[in-house]
């Protein structure tokens, strides 16, 4: 399965980067599914409907969003009727949209989509990552190589423990 994923989209360079070259690049390389992390595509804060739908339609199967991801107000309401925006997981409960998401790509196969946020180096406090993302992967189990895992952190220990954990999650019993 051809993954590609492509983040931290920043402003209209970013925007016009994937709305020219996504296009080609999944002919090119054969792609099966794309995950853009949006977070910073309309001007460095956030990402609005508007922009969300541009990422979409130029290829992106899934947008993922992180701390800033209502930034933009419009994103509240558009989130709810988009379901492929992806919110970070460890927002609050009531937080509009989904935190996860199983995507199937053109052929049927399935892809977990999950974006949780680290808690180090964050202007405020978010649900525990790794208590939030252990109840996704205990309903949708990791069953390789048809749902494959990718975990991105910007602290060097929160990215250890990922490793650690997907490690033993990923380990045949």
């Amino acid at each position: 399965m051809r993954i590609l994923f492509l983040g931290d989209v920043m402003g209209r360079a970013g925007r016009n980067a994937i709305s020219e070259t996504l296009p080609r690049l999944r002919e090119d390389w054969k792609l099966d599914f794309v995950v853009v992390n949006g977070e910073n595509a309309s001007n460095g804060a956030g990402l609005s409907g508007d922009h969300a739908k541009l990422l979409l339609n130029a290829g992106a199967d899934c947008v993922t969003l992180g701390d800033h991801a209502f930034d933009q107000k419009d994103m509240l309401q558009f989130i709810e009727g988009e379901t492929r925006v992806v919110r970070p997981l460890n927002f609050a409960k009531g937080a509009p949209g989904r935190g996860h998401r199983v995507f199937k790509d053109h052929r049927g196969r399935k892809i977990l989509v999950a974006q949780v946020l680290g808690n180090v180096f964050m202007k405020r406090a978010f649900d525990d990552p790794f208590s939030t993302i252990d109840e996704v992967l205990r309903k949708h189990p990791l069953v390789a190589p048809s749902m494959p895992s990718w975990w991105m952190c910007t602290a060097r220990r929160h990215r250890r423990k990922w490793a650690w954990g997907i490690s033993v999650m990923d380990a045949p019993a």
